[in-house]
């Protein structure tokens, strides 16, 4: 076996050297009889202006090309700034396709430029450079092709690729992470994907047009006819994989332009490689060379350590107890010089829950936005109050009521009143079936539990997510905890978030066939226990807003929003204990964004597949000035 490994390992390496060698003995062939003395005057007649020209669109392309590392970064959550991801991404590249074996070439640039980059590291980084821009490339040459159509493409194929395309988008917003065998590849989110294809497009059409620029005036060869030729080549030397792609590149350039002098065509071939090919790989050398002769120092992640897990930092004392659910679904606390705030990730989204626990939405707007940049998602405020949306508002942020948050003051609340002659009822219910609430002040007990939680999630199918806990041990221990026995047997019971000042409803589990009223009984004695425990507000959490709206964008977010909820049921339910509504907003920096975050919210809530990877945690930060750096951080 070890065997079989080396050799196949040996003939990847081997074959595009042969292949190499193969096309270029052909294309020595094919140009047997062109007179080398013409063609070099053919290359020395570039003019300076051609030669400018060409070399301005060959900087405009390895601009796109350097920044494919930045997305590559922020999709691994690395904490380099954009200018040293560019400068590694433009190396590497440079060298690479110069050199070939570019997956090798640019892991290894890319390890040895990248300071606190392990080897693995880089090599993931290469790997999904490799991958996007092929894939990209794909969707490039097929975009072109409809544009500028060309027979050299069969008519069914752009359509096909297109469509492939199209399927691996939507998969990337609905499964945004594929879990098999418990390994979890994460795909690149949506505004990854727009960028990855403008940085393809930037970078194809500016190489073309470095190309066509320095091709003779008098050829009669329009670049509408050149670029989607450009672009087949292009595919052909990449995949290829032959040092500069030499051979593949010009033998596809030459059979896919029959009617154009070869001599011309060669000698602008010849000075686009001189370009875009031999002076960046210069350039790359030189730089590697810099590096390499450097010692290669470590610095501590400047991005990540904004970010701290949930407990690791004291709240205040105007902190939400919901903000407790970070705790599960691999959220943490941002922290920057205008504040703090609960942070999470979902699939296309960067999430900040809740009202800032330190500042204002206004001050953290920029914040989150770099903060979401750097991820690769959108960003977006969820269940803010409606002071908090009116600074969002003011900041030109689409904002939405989203939904309406149960509050109940313990000191105020009663069940006397025909408001409340349905809570009477449930609770006469529960009473006759003889059921008791218990508080546990030590160890809970979790089997029964999970019993319950099974027996509810078999009935109502999988629980709701993001902001809505779902039972777990490690989770359920953090949190106040009422247990409903009839004749000592467990048959339901709630969970609290809790902090001094507040309690937050999370979960909510029953059996089948607990009597009537036992939720109601739960909610109710624990909002009694709460006020003997002089705790001042206690949150029924928040069920969808009704769906109606000003706007026809806003009744639309607040439909999909009420359906995909639970909100008939909730409302319902919450209303039973007349609770005081307090309407919680939602908001994003545009109108499409808007829309894109409350549909990744629904799919997050519901959750229709894995979650998204937990945001990377790394050591408090220790001052104002490196919260400062910190903000400014791409």
């Amino acid at each position: 076996m070890t065997t079989f490994h080396t050799i196949n390992k040996m003939f990847r390496h081997i074959l595009p050297l042969a292949l190499g060698v193969v096309c270029c003995v052909v294309l020595a062939q094919q140009l047997g009889d062109m007179d080398l003395s013409a063609l070099w005057s053919a290359v020395m007649s570039v003019s300076m202006w051609q030669w400018g020209m060409a070399l301005a669109a060959s900087a405009v392309s390895f601009f796109a090309v350097a920044r494919y590392d930045v997305i590559a970064q922020r999709h691994f959550q690395m904490s380099h700034t954009a200018p040293d991801a560019m400068l590694t991404g433009a190396t590497a590249i440079g060298l690479g396709q110069t050199l070939g074996a570019g997956a090798v070439v640019g892991t290894f640039v890319r390890w040895r430029m990248t300071p606190n980059m392990s080897f693995k590291d880089a090599a993931r980084v290469t790997a999904f450079v490799t991958v996007t821009f092929l894939a990209a490339l794909a969707v490039t040459i097929a975009m072109a092709a409809l544009a500028l159509p060309t027979p050299h493409i069969p008519t069914f194929l752009p359509y096909l690729i297109l469509a492939v395309a199209l399927g691996v988008t939507v998969l990337a917003f609905v499964f945004p992470v594929l879990s098999r065998q418990g390994r979890r590849v994460t795909l690149p989110t949506l505004p990854a994907i727009a960028a990855l294809l403008a940085l393809c497009l930037v970078d194809t059409v500016f190489a073309g047009l470095a190309l066509f620029l320095l091709l003779p005036a008098d050829l009669a060869l329009s670049f509408a006819t050149l670029l989607p030729v450009f672009l087949i080549a292009l595919g052909a030397a990449i995949f290829s994989g032959t040092p500069g792609g030499v051979g593949p590149f010009e033998l596809t350039l030459l059979a896919l332009l029959p009617n154009h002098p070869e001599p011309a065509l060669m000698a602008a071939v010849l000075s686009f490689r001189a370009i875009y090919y031999a002076l960046p790989a210069i350039l790359a050398g030189a730089v590697l060379l810099h590096r390499l002769t450097r010692p290669k120092t470590t610095f501590a992640p400047r991005q990540a350590r904004a970010y701290q897990a949930f407990g690791d930092s004291p709240l205040t004392s105007s902190s939400r107890a919901e903000l407790g659910v970070i705790r599960q679904n691999g959220g943490a606390l941002m922290s920057c010089e205008a504040g703090r705030c609960g942070i999470v990730r979902i699939g296309q989204t960067l999430v900040a829950l809740f009202d800032p626990i330190e500042g204002n939405a206004h001050t953290m707007a920029r914040p989150l936005k770099r903060a979401a940049r750097a991820q690769n998602r959108i960003a977006c405020k969820y269940k803010i109050s409606a002071r908090h949306a009116t600074h969002a508002r003011k900041a030109g942020w689409a904002v939405v009521h989203i939904s309406d948050e149960a509050i109940i003051y313990p000191e105020q609340h009663t069940v006397d009143g025909p408001k409340f002659r349905q809570l009477r009822r449930k609770l006469r219910h529960a009473e006759q079936a003889k059921l008791t609430v218990e508080r546990p002040t030590t160890h809970l007990p979790l089997n029964d539990m999970a019993r319950v939680s099974t027996a509810w999630e078999t009935r109502h199918g999988v629980p709701r997510g993001l902001t809505m806990g779902r039972f777990e041990s490690l989770y359920v221990e953090h949190q106040n905890v009422f247990l409903a026995y009839q004749n000592a047997r467990l048959v339901g019971f709630v969970s609290f978030h809790a902090t001094k000042d507040e309690w937050c409803l999370d979960l909510m589990r029953v059996l089948p066939d607990a009597p009537d009223g036992t939720m109601h009984f739960l909610v109710q004695k624990a909002i009694q226990a709460a006020l003997e425990a002089d705790v001042t507000r206690v949150s029924l959490a928040a069920a969808p807003a009704t769906p109606t709206g000003r706007t026809q964008l806003e009744r639309f977010l607040r439909k999909q929003h009420f359906k995909h909820g639970g909100g008939a049921g909730l409302r319902q339910f919450k209303a039973c204990f007349a609770p005081h509504w307090q309407p919680l907003f939602m908001a994003a920096p545009g109108p499409i964004q808007l829309g894109m975050a409350t549909l990744d919210l629904i799919r997050a809530v519901n959750l229709r597949s894995a979650p998204a990877t937990p945001i990377m945690l790394a050591p408090a930060l220790q001052n104002t000035t490196e919260n400062q750096t910190l903000s400014q951080t791409s």
